[in-house]
């Protein structure tokens, strides 16, 4: 191992676009895999592997992977992994002074993911986190929160090694409530959607070693007052499974000219709450003055009956009650041609059915659909929106209500 010559560094929908510099990295081992990222497997430096440290010995991991990027005209590095002892078979070139490291200890890079920043961030939810109000379901918490905090804590984390056994740069971590459906909300005030719109993006995953967690569900929303539509909910349903998603997107342009709240939530699976370190990385709110908006569900609502284009008793209003026939609202933006939309029908997280809703044509903004519920109990469905699963809605069905 190379630890007495190097620095060691330690870690503890869906929509996909060319950024500017989409020429300039078009290699062999490149592939774009969210907004303005782009992967590099084994990088290379004026023909050899690039070594893990910008100078020698010296500004390890981060700093050589952010200078690599640069000089490829990206922002900085987002993330990267190291490749260990390969200088023997497979020298390495320290980037900065150009030597070659051929010795056993010589460590490079396996990849690096390069990260070109969007011009037009409105809103950076880490860079914001301290002004957010942070609670579990009925407390507030403090922030920074501390980890062994079982109401739940929110925190950041640098140089953090995920699930994908990447290391990330800057991340929000956000672990809910140590209990079965736990939670934990992040509420930040006083944000203006444009009038041309905007898209909150981030990658999402757990820190690395979150074997025991049944998943959880990520969330975003949007608290305006003077917003008088149909109240979405939308749950992404992430486990723990050695990769990150890499551009979850929600589109907030039906608030467009709004001022209020946005929130991050992540709440706790069916069974329990054991390392749900589910964390949030580049959190962002993107104007899309300058962007082409792709079609995306933005999500959806579920209540006792459909009157006209409005939906009586939504999530079974005050009382909580929901039975019989209810109405189910998805909501859609952006849509320029024909996506087939269908939902698999959960009771108590058990598969009941799969419903072909059909086609979502474009220029249509929302679909309902009458669902048959006179099972009590907790109910789900899952959105599968171009064959792409987007989300959850879940519900409790009852007759008088919780």
């Amino acid at each position: 191992m190379r630890a007495l010559l190097k620095a060691f560094v330690t870690g503890a929908v869906i929509c996909f676009f060319l950024s500017p510099h989409s020429l300039a990295w078009a290699e062999s081992n490149s592939a774009q895999i969210g907004p303005g990222l782009v992967r590099y497997t084994n990088p290379m430096h004026q023909g050899h592997r690039l070594d893990w440290c910008l100078s020698w010995a010296t500004q390890c991991g981060e700093p050589a992977a952010s200078a690599w990027c640069k000089s490829k005209s990206f922002d900085q590095a987002n993330s990267w992994q190291k490749a260990p002892d390969i200088g023997e078979n497979t020298a390495t070139i320290v980037f900065q002074s150009g030597k070659i490291c051929d010795q056993p200890f010589c460590d490079g890079f396996a990849e690096i993911v390069c990260d070109s920043l969007e011009p037009d961030i409105l809103v950076d939810f880490i860079g914001q986190a301290a002004t957010a109000k942070w609670t579990n379901a009925w407390q507030a918490l403090p922030f920074p929160g501390n980890a062994s905090d079982s109401k739940g804590f929110a925190r950041l984390l640098d140089s953090v090694r995920l699930e994908d056994k990447q290391i990330y740069r800057h991340v929000l971590e956000t672990h809910p409530h140590w209990q079965a459906r736990g939670r934990i909300i992040g509420r930040y005030p006083n944000i203006t959607i444009p009038h041309h719109g905007a898209e909150f993006r981030a990658e999402i995953g757990f820190l690395d070693g979150a074997a025991a967690s049944d998943g959880a569900y990520f969330e975003v929303w949007a608290e305006f007052p003077q917003y008088q539509g149909i109240p979405l909910r939308r749950g992404y349903h992430k486990k723990y499974s050695g990769s990150v998603i890499n551009a979850f997107s929600q589109d907030l342009s039906l608030f467009r000219g709004l001022t209020g709240t946005v929130a991050l939530a992540v709440e706790a699976g069916e069974k329990t709450a054991t390392q749900d370190w589910a964390v949030w990385v580049k959190p962002r709110l993107v104007s899309l003055e300058n962007e082409h908006a792709f079609a995306s569900f933005i999500g959806g609502a579920v209540g006792s009956r459909r009157s006209g284009n409005r939906l009586l008793n939504p999530w079974g209003g005050k009382s909580g009650q929901l039975y019989g026939n209810v109405a189910l609202y998805l909501a859609f933006a952006h849509v320029q041609m024909n996506y087939s939309v269908r939902i698999d029908s959960y009771y108590q997280d058990q598969f009941i059915s799969s419903t072909d809703l059909g086609t979502v044509r474009a220029g249509q903004k929302e679909l309902w659909y009458s669902l048959p519920r006179t099972q009590e109990g907790s109910w789900r469905e899952s959105v599968i929106f171009n064959g792409t699963y987007v989300g959850d809605l879940r519900y409790m069905i009852s007759r008088i209500g919780e």
